[in-house]
């Protein structure tokens, strides 16, 4: 692996696939802009990134210092804004998540109070077994108009089959709102983690639409076994086909990428920005590489986005 001896990323605890880092930093013009306007997409929709309050935002990134997950966009927020916009990120998600109670609904009244300002935005909330959980929930749908929610069940030690958010799914399941979770192993495990979770989870609620992070990632062939069953599931491709190998060994990736043919009406792309090592044009890039149909592309990349969000 060759790049600055100084550069954090040699420390990582995670592997890197390839001889070089990819930039941390954007190019002027980056050179992906031009692929997909010949692909006759407009812009690129991502279905993953986040939005916390300042604070947070800073708390998060003291945890990926620990495990030299070099970040490169540490900018104040609307300059974050502009970095999407200057990737040809038009449309992207507002995703954050809550670790303990009393958390979530702030979270949302935050991300209701701000979205307006960050053009493109597309309103997602977070929620929590709580007390009064199922009201912030109903709120957030019915008064502040969020189009879907995330649920990190690692870093909230959540667990999707938890008798006190049997209300809220059944309702979202109802409503046809989106929630993107991340009930992968990857890059750590966690107590409510994987697919034994998972599927008496979807099994409960088969028509909710969601979104499973990272393709399921260690475990995408056992979430995309799924996909033909479950019409309203859907994987997204963050961190999977990059050379930061968080999310699986190259082997897993390169196992992976015949699904996005086969189910390229159930996959969104997904960036995970800010919290990358790495700048957005790698993953827009290396996906855009990848030996899948142009027809292909365009789903993963802006139609399935347009299509769920903006019908």
């Amino acid at each position: 692996m060759s790049a600055n001896v100084t550069d954090t990323r040699f420390s990582s605890p995670f592997s890197w696939r390839g001889d070089f880092f990819p930039p941390i930093l954007d190019d002027p013009i980056p050179d992906h802009l031009e692929k997909i306007s010949d692909l006759g997409i407009p812009h690129i929709f991502d279905i993953h990134t986040h939005f916390f309050p300042e604070t947070i935002m800073k708390l998060i990134w003291r945890w990926f210092d620990n495990v030299n997950w070099a970040i490169g966009y540490r900018l104040p927020e609307m300059e974050r804004v502009n970095r999407l916009h200057h990737n040809g990120i038009k449309q992207f998600t507002t995703l954050n998540y809550a670790h303990k109670k009393n958390m979530a609904k702030s979270l949302n009244d935050w991300t209701y109070h701000n979205y307006q300002n960050w053009q493109g935005a597309i309103p997602f909330g977070t929620f929590y077994p709580e007390e009064g959980v199922y009201s912030y929930v109903k709120e957030a749908v019915e008064v502040y108009g969020f189009l879907g929610f995330k649920l990190h069940c690692e870093v909230s030690k959540l667990n999707l089959n938890d008798p006190e958010l049997s209300d809220c799914f059944g309702y979202l399941e109802k409503k046809e709102i989106s929630i993107v979770i991340h009930t992968g192993t990857a890059p750590l495990p966690g107590e409510f983690t994987g697919i034994q979770f998972f599927k008496p989870f979807i099994q409960t609620y088969p028509k909710l639409h969601v979104i499973v992070a990272h393709m399921g990632a260690h475990e995408i062939s056992a979430y995309a076994s799924l996909l033909d069953e479950y019409s309203n599931l859907a994987l997204d491709t963050t961190m999977v086909f990059v050379d930061f190998l968080a999310t699986g060994k190259e082997t897993d990736v390169d196992e992976a990428v015949p699904l996005l043919e086969r189910y390229k009406d159930q996959i969104y792309f997904g960036s995970d920005f800010p919290n990358i090592p790495y700048n957005l044009n790698h993953p827009i890039s290396k996906f855009l590489d990848l030996p899948i149909s142009d027809t292909a592309k365009q789903k993963i990349l802006y139609q399935n986005g347009k299509n769920r969000f903006f019908k």
